[in-house]
């Protein structure tokens, strides 16, 4: 059984959005890369059941190896997800399933440009792919849903994930893996600087939830 701790937001998708309509529109669609060391060292399974809570059909970048366990067990965790593939020319598109092909657009890669995610609310205006590491994924995510109704609110998160992303090195992530997975406990990370990044993270999670 997974160790994955599941979160309820305490709000409707919609509740903080009912009062006007949304002024900005998301024309990108986001991405997640797993790496490899993240598969082998949580499990396939867990990884899967990572993913399905970034959506119910994430689209993912990876390894033959990680789309092959991922598809394995993508019914356990009840997810569609599609992967990403991307091109030496600056483009992606995304592989179903079934094989079929989605359209080509431009990648922006965030999980190999970090200092990028400056950007990410101009990019969310692009018709295009946005790649994201899996550390920063649910913060992003969430982050996306609030874009359309209020940029000034969005634009104050990204400057709070910087601040805290800026907080932590190697030994932090790998904590921050360590608590996502349920190998520790959140309160590990208590007086520690990955705090702010786990506290943002579970804030944005519970309050701003993901749509599919």
């Amino acid at each position: 059984m997974s160790k994955i701790e599941r979160l309820d937001p305490t709000c409707p998708p919609d509740a903080h959005k009912v009062m006007r309509p949304p002024e900005n529109e998301v024309k990108a669609t986001l991405a997640v890369r797993v790496g490899n060391q993240e598969l082998h060292t949580f499990g396939p399974a867990d990884v899967t059941e990572a993913l399905s809570l970034f959506g119910g059909k994430p689209l993912i970048a990876g390894s033959e190896e990680l789309i092959t366990e991922v598809l394995a067990h993508a019914k356990e965790a009840e997810i569609e997800p599609s992967f990403l593939k991307t091109e030496t020319d600056g483009t992606a598109y995304p592989v179903y399933a079934d094989g079929a092909v989605g359209p080509k657009k431009p990648l922006y890669d965030l999980a190999q440009k970090p200092e990028d995610y400056a950007h990410f609310l101009n990019y969310l205006a692009e018709d295009c792919y946005i790649l994201l590491d899996s550390l920063s994924m649910l913060i992003m995510r969430s982050i996306s849903t609030v874009y359309p109704w209020d940029r000034l609110l969005a634009s104050d998160f990204i400057r709070q994930y910087q601040g805290a992303v800026s907080l932590l090195d190697d030994n932090l992530r790998e904590l921050l893996y360590k608590v996502r997975y349920g190998r520790e406990d959140a309160s590990a990370v208590k007086d520690t600087p990955a705090q702010l990044f786990l506290k943002l993270e579970r804030k944005l999670f519970l309050q701003y939830p993901t749509e599919d």
